[in-house]
């Protein structure tokens, strides 16, 4: 398996490098429209993202972008990959661009950099603001999250390191199409072009690093809950209603806790909305968006 397949480095070619503070970030921007800032997930890249760009690229202009540790982006065993930390990133790369207003769409660990970013605006420390969240599948609430038996590992101080140094091809593709509702519907290249934009720049070192968002999700706690259940400005959640990591009662408890926010339940899709249902999901970002304006 070539380090990078061939579409992969057409993707690469498709953005940019920029450097955000120290560390070097691969983004694209896509369209025309009002700023549509979109944050992936763990532990894949902002390659999920895909198939949602050409349906959304009519009525917005795109920013995707890998965090560093992620995808393309530079992936340094000495950085602290706190999601605080990669909340500076957003900022940074925001402020590189000149977006200061735009619409959010985050996925899965991007949620908790969402909702970091909503701390911040509520206490007055940056100067993004948003126009509207948009929330994909994630683990929001802990105590509902049920992570892959490889992610439990990983975010274990003494079995994450061992877990990530044995890491292979072999278990990942064995776990891994768990996250989809209808994992045949995935051919075999989409699943090594994962592994591979995980393993890029040396990405099974700093694997457990990462992967240690799921206790920092645990430590903030109403820091990070807080400010999305007051949140006041248009909040969706569109929802893999079949889900066996981040479960349907997260998008429950969220619209309860928050009733402003609107639920969108896709039935027959699993963790990842945007690659499983883009149609749907796109219709869905469109539909909310333009019914804030």
């Amino acid at each position: 398996m070539n380090e990078l397949s061939d579409r992969l480095q057409s993707w690469m070619a498709s953005g940019r490098f920029a450097r955000v503070g120290e560390t070097e970030v691969w983004y694209r921007v896509d369209g025309e429209g009002p700023w549509l800032v979109c944050l992936h997930g763990f532990p894949t890249s902002s390659r999920d993202w895909m198939w949602l760009l050409p349906l959304l690229s009519g009525h917005y202009r795109i920013l995707i972008f890998d965090f560093p540790g992620y995808g393309l982006s530079e992936k340094d065993p000495a950085r602290d990959f706190s999601l605080l930390r990669q909340c500076d990133v957003l900022e940074g790369l925001c402020a590189s661009l000149g977006i200061e207003d735009f619409h959010l769409l985050a996925h899965d660990m991007g949620n908790s950099v969402a909702c970091e970013l909503l701390y911040r605006i509520e206490q007055a420390e940056t100067s993004l603001n948003l126009r509207s969240v948009t929330l994909l599948n994630g683990g929001v609430y802990m105590d509902l999250h049920q992570p892959l038996p490889t992610q439990r590992l990983l975010r274990s101080p003494i079995l994450g390191p061992l877990t990530a140094r044995l890491s292979s091809y072999r278990v990942f593709r064995h776990q891994y199409p768990r996250v989809y509702a209808q994992p045949e519907d995935f051919d075999e290249g989409h699943y090594q072009e994962q592994w591979q934009l995980m393993r890029y720049r040396g990405g099974r070192k700093i694997l457990a690093r990462i992967a240690g968002y799921m206790k920092e999700r645990e430590r903030m706690g109403e820091r990070w809950t807080g400010p999305l259940e007051r949140l006041r400005i248009p909040l969706q959640l569109i929802w893999g209603w079949d889900d066996t990591i981040a479960v349907a009662e997260i998008a429950r408890r969220v619209s309860r806790r928050n009733p402003r926010a609107q639920v969108v339940e896709l039935h027959s899709v699993g963790h990842y909305p945007q690659l499983e249902a883009p149609e749907r999901t796109a219709a869905s970002v469109v539909r909310f968006i333009q019914s804030t304006d």
